[in-house]
């Protein structure tokens, strides 16, 4: 196999890649939307419960709260690979010990407060994979670009 045969197989390997990641990156974008409309859905439900003025912004803590930490933050995780790259991804910490923002609102909340609590912390974990999706399709379209330019000097030199 010669040089321009192997530069090929890659860049169509690399090439089936990046199109796999742009369905997943598609397909992750249309869960968080899923995800994002259910969580407003049940936030609504929950004020029309509950009352326009029990679940609103004069809930959320100000500037004059108690402090607190949040109870979810994401941060960056890099790693060496191979030739030199550096792979980064987005990860989760979660605090246990928090006392749960729902409370904020209340002790005695209708469940689709809970729910909506949970479809916002499923659009938070698509939101994280989306990232790393995009990273990823980043990356596989920077190696193509550099294969590409490769197979020029390789088809120029000959």
């Amino acid at each position: 196999m010669t040089d321009i045969d192997q530069i090929c197989s890659v860049l169509d390997r690399l090439t089936l890649d990046a199109l796999t990641l742009m369905e997943e990156q598609i397909q992750i974008k249309l869960n968080i939307e899923n995800a994002m409309c259910g969580g407003e859905t049940h936030l609504a439900k929950s004020r029309y419960i509950l009352g326009q003025n029990s679940v609103s912004s004069l809930q959320l803590p100000t500037e004059n709260s108690p402090e607190f930490d949040a109870m979810t933050t994401v941060h960056l995780e890099e790693s060496d690979e191979f030739f030199g790259e550096k792979s980064r991804e987005l990860e989760v910490s979660k605090k246990e010990d928090q006392i749960d923002p729902v409370r904020w609102f209340g002790y005695l909340v209708p469940q689709d407060l809970y729910h909506a609590q949970s479809m916002f912390k499923q659009a938070l974990q698509w939101i994280i994979r989306g990232a790393n999706v995009q990273t990823n399709l980043i990356q596989t379209c920077n190696k193509i670009q550099q294969l590409k330019e490769l197979k020029k000097e390789v088809l120029a030199s000959n």
